[in-house]
């Protein structure tokens, strides 16, 4: 019976260590480092670029509006991944607003697709000589403010 008590008070010592170890180690590893951050920044914006540099090299219509589709899919993954990367506290309110604005060009890449497969090319697209969305202006609004805090990236590139 004695054995029987020292063998639940071990296991309880052992299950509140463990929860105290838990505890102290978990706000550290679910809060990204600076430098995990700057490469999350680093790696979300490379992934727009991308998906925004796939554009141009369309070879007709139906294939730039796949690309306009296929670009607001990469886009929005790519905000989700770094919304999920979370953020090191002094830069959460950049990065909610980086988050939104990219889910925002992401519907306008979308967008732009589905009302030029409804009003056609010659309506809309009709002597544009490119594509600009205020969402992607606001989106290298927010790099730029990272960029004078300290965090070294780029702005998305015109495509």
């Amino acid at each position: 019976m004695a054995r029987r008590w020292q063998l639940l008070l071990a296991g309880a010592v052992l299950l509140a260590a463990a929860a105290v170890a838990v505890a102290t180690r978990g706000g550290d590893e679910a809060t990204p480092s600076v430098q995990e951050y700057q490469a999350s920044v680093v790696n979300t914006r490379d992934r727009v670029d991308f998906a925004l540099a796939q554009l141009p090299e369309a070879q007709s219509e139906d294939d730039f509006l796949d690309r306009l589709d296929g670009a607001g899919s990469l886009v929005e993954e790519a905000a989700d991944d770094f919304d999920d990367a979370g953020s090191p506290t002094r830069f959460e309110d950049e990065s909610e607003e980086l988050v939104r604005h990219l889910r925002q060009l992401s519907a306008d890449l979308r967008g732009t697709a589905a009302q030029v497969r409804d009003i056609g090319f010659d309506k809309l697209l009709a002597g544009a000589r490119g594509l600009n969305f205020p969402s992607w202006d606001h989106a290298n609004a927010i790099l730029a403010e990272l960029r004078e805090q300290g965090v070294e990236v780029k702005p998305i590139d015109r495509h």
